[in-house]
């Protein structure tokens, strides 16, 4: 069977484009989180839909599980492969389609990077605001999509499905269909668009992409705040919303992320909670945003934070997550990314810092606090079995925490593997419509089983 499936993937493909060589395989058994590999069966990469289709046809017909790949730079296990199945990689897909700057739209191949297509747009004035971190430079749009990923920007411009007009995808049996329009309000229909962003994978694969876009700010301005405590800077995020300030970005570095950082970097940043904000719009209005945004974190016991000449504060951030990785050499992360509703910020990064303490276990609160979305970055050693184990525990806590509180277990990175076993605590009877719904697109269970939920 396992020689019969590659030489048709050959023909399907032509052999150049299909690989079983143990290397190879050995670098798409993983993703960017730590949960444990899996060697798939073989790697093949697709350079249109009709390749796409004819491949998934295959695994339709010989019953063999199918995960797409892009950049491999998911966080929660969603591009782990299944064993005995394939690996369908989209990264050479990645033209720019159609550009209609009139309409601040464009169409995308899938494999296109963050990065370069917004290099492409900036020649236009026009730009994809949904930036996904520190990883703008690999991430894949077709990725993006698939996890409804947002990033720095999110706060002022929303996340990924907010962007996405029309999907052309291959259903779980093979068939190729194009969802949505270009009209950018529409209430015509199911919003089948929005279903598929965010699905992982698991109901479709995207094959083409139509995003609006929006156009370059007149001017930016950045600034920093530092706090005494982790507390009082959650706060003023707060506060911050609540005054309604048109505010493009708020990142928080909590202060073991700041020591991690001067470790990595060596940046003589000061060891303290921080705030890094953006503004856009007209001179006036960045000015007006900043005082009012100022005065905020001033009566929260927070000053400006002084960064070293040629130091821009989101350099400083695409670092935050490499710092803590190599805080402590042969430990890993496990990764939080819950989200909540705004006013419970506060609690939700005393919760955490409360819970590493009382464990032993150093967690690290950062990320897109603007938009009620707090990363707890958890370092701890793989090969204790105690302080692994105890450090997963914390996780729980955490996503337990945040669903008492209304919020998700995931604000962007997806379910994947790695959280899926609290989804129905989050999701109750609604996991089985789920599953109906899964089985309407994939009929034979061969999309990246196994992810988001069990079957």
């Amino acid at each position: 069977m396992r020689m019969d499936i590659l030489q048709r993937l050959s023909q399907i493909l032509s052999p150049d484009r299909v690989t079983s060589h143990p290397d190879q395989l050995a670098i798409v058994a993983r993703d960017e989180s730590t949960l444990p590999g899996v060697t798939p069966l073989a790697l093949a990469w697709a350079a249109n839909a009709n390749e796409i289709s004819a491949v998934v046809r295959l695994c339709c017909e010989t019953k063999t599980p199918l995960t797409t790949r892009g950049a491999g730079s998911a966080l929660e296990g969603s591009t782990i492969p299944s064993d005995n199945g394939i690996v369908l990689d989209l990264s050479r897909m990645t033209e720019v389609i159609d550009l209609w700057t009139d309409d601040l739209q464009v169409r995308v191949e899938p494999g296109i990077i963050y990065d370069d297509l917004n290099n492409r747009l900036k020649n236009e004035g026009l730009f994809f605001p949904p930036s996904p971190g520190g990883s703008g430079d690999v991430a894949t749009i077709g990725g993006m999509v698939s996890t409804n990923a947002s990033g720095i920007y999110s706060v002022k411009y929303g996340g990924t499905r907010e962007y996405v007009l029309e999907l052309d995808i291959i259903t779980g049996s093979g068939e190729i269909m194009k969802l949505g329009n270009r009209a950018v309000k529409r209430s015509s229909g199911y919003n089948l668009v929005d279903l598929i962003a965010g699905s992982e994978g698991t109901l479709a694969i995207i094959s083409g992409i139509t995003l609006k876009l929006a156009g370059l700010p007149e001017g930016r301005l950045q600034s920093a705040y530092k706090f005494d405590t982790e507390l009082n800077a959650a706060r003023a995020v707060s506060e911050i919303r609540r005054y309604g300030i048109d505010i493009a970005a708020i990142e928080f570095l909590d202060r073991k992320t700041m020591q991690a950082l001067n470790l990595l970097k060596d940046y003589g940043l000061e060891e303290v909670p921080a705030l890094f904000l953006e503004f856009h719009g007209p001179d006036e209005v960045l000015r007006s945003n900043n005082e009012l945004a100022e005065s905020i974190c001033e009566e929260l016991g927070g000053s400006p934070l002084k960064l070293a000449d040629g130091q821009r504060p989101w350099e400083i951030r695409h670092y935050a997550t490499d710092a803590i990785k190599h805080r402590r050499p042969g430990y890993a992360i496990i990764r939080n990314d819950v989200a909540f509703p705004i006013s419970k910020l506060p609690e939700i990064v005393e919760y955490c810092h409360q819970l590493g303490d009382q464990h032993g276990i150093m967690v690290h609160t950062l990320g897109h606090v603007g938009m009620g979305l707090i990363h707890a970055l958890i370092l701890a050693n793989p090969d204790n079995d105690d302080e692994w184990k105890r450090a997963n525990e914390i996780s729980d806590l955490i996503i337990r925490k945040t669903i008492e509180f209304d919020g998700t277990i995931s604000g962007e990175h997806g379910i994947g593997i790695g959280h899926k076993n609290l989804f129905d605590l989050e999701h109750g009877p609604a996991v089985d419509l789920m599953r109906k719904i899964k089985r309407q697109f994939d009929p034979h269970g061969i999309l990246n089983p196994g992810k988001i939920f069990d079957m």
